[in-house]
This record gives structure tokens, sequence and C-alpha cells, in this order.
């Protein structure tokens, strides 16, 4: 019997993917999650045969999410589900190691079909998507080699919290989020912490309401 995990926090959506899953396979197994957190705590609960991840929840914003997860379970595919499908947002979905990727337009036959693929181990992009795409910036892939004790102090300096509360936060020693840190820069390729969050948030969709978005 196969499990998948659903984390999207619009009901509506939630709805719809997990009849599209039981349309695809009526004894398939559904979890859902509305925020990272929650989807975190369920693939340490169970294993997956696939991941359908919003691009934007309520408690991350674009690929960190995507990360994280791959990071977690790097057997288990993953697609993501936006409404956003510029193909620069595809290419960086793909390059951070997203199996799929739909579109929440996505009619509920296209989902049952996409979903079927991605179960079944092929791929899942919208028409005339590439792959591999040459114009890819290659640092992506170093943020998805990070791991999830990496992602997570990584994010942690994103909103702003200083070693001390990281430590705190992780339950961990601060030497030891000194030590992470380090490891980050190294395979990131920067220097301090200023340029990984910028590196982190560069592979972040543009809003939709704010100037130079597409």
């Amino acid at each position: 019997m196969q499990r998948i995990l659903i984390a999207d926090d619009h009901p509506m959506f939630a709805t719809a993917l997990t009849m599209a899953a039981h349309s695809a396979d009526p004894t398939i197994l559904v979890d859902a999650a509305a925020t990272l957190a929650d989807a975190e705590a369920t693939a340490r609960a169970h294993s997956h045969d696939l991941i359908l991840l919003d691009l934007m929840l309520p408690d991350v914003q674009g690929f960190a999410g995507l990360a994280m997860l791959r990071a977690m379970r790097p057997a288990t595919p993953i697609a993501i589900v936006t409404s956003r499908d510029e193909p620069a947002i595809v290419h960086q979905a793909v390059k951070l190691g997203a199996r799929g990727f739909l579109s929440k337009a996505t009619p509920i036959e296209g989902m049952v079909g996409a979903i079927r693929v991605l179960l079944a181990g092929g791929q899942w992009l919208p028409d005339g998507a590439m792959a591999d795409p040459v114009d890819s910036d290659p640092r992506a892939a170093r943020i998805g080699e990070l791991s999830v004790a990496q992602l997570k102090v990584l994010r942690a300096i994103a909103s702003g919290r200083q070693n001390k509360q990281i430590a705190y936060d992780l339950g961990i020693a601060e030497p030891t989020v000194k030590s992470h840190l380090a490891a980050i820069f190294r395979k990131i390729g920067v220097s301090n912490r200023t340029q990984a969050v910028l590196l982190l948030k560069s592979f972040d969709p543009v809003p939709t309401d704010q100037p130079g978005s597409v």
C-alpha cells in the first residue's frame, strides 16, 4: 500500500490533491500537513512514496522547505505544487532535487496523471520545461547538499537569530552551532552569515505583488 504526504495550507487545494490521489489509487494512504513543521514531523513518523509540497507554506517561503524535506528523506520523490509556474521557478525546483512540478491551475485529471507518473518513478514537469537547464545557478545544488541540522541553522540565521538563540531553540550547544555554521559556509561557498542568508533568499521566488516579479 502506497502512502503520500500532502503539505499545503490551502484546504480546498489540499482536498483536490487528496481526491486526485484517491482517483489515482483508491487504496493510497494520504497524510496532510499545513506547515513545514507538521510536514517534518509526519515525514519523521512515516515513510512516504511521494511528497506533494506547496512552495509557500506559513512557516517557510520558497525552496527552503524542499531542501529540508530532501535532506530528511533523500530517497522520497518530491513534487512542488504552486500557482507560480514560471520557467525559472521550475528550473530552480528541479535543480534542488524536485522530481515533479505541478501548477495549481492543473485540472483534476492532470493531477491524477501526475500522481500516477510520480508514484511509478517518473518525472512530471510542465510542457516544455527543461529538466537540466544550462542557465541554472550551480550554487543551488550546494543548498540541497546541507544536512537537516545545517538547514535548520541556516533558516535560523535567515530569521535573524543569534548563536545563543539558535542553540536554545534547537537544544544544542553554542559551539555546535558555530561548527554547523563553519560547515555551511564551506559547503555553499560563502564566508559569512550575511552572504549565506543572501544566497538562501536568492533562490526564493519573487512575490507576484512586488516590482520585478513575473
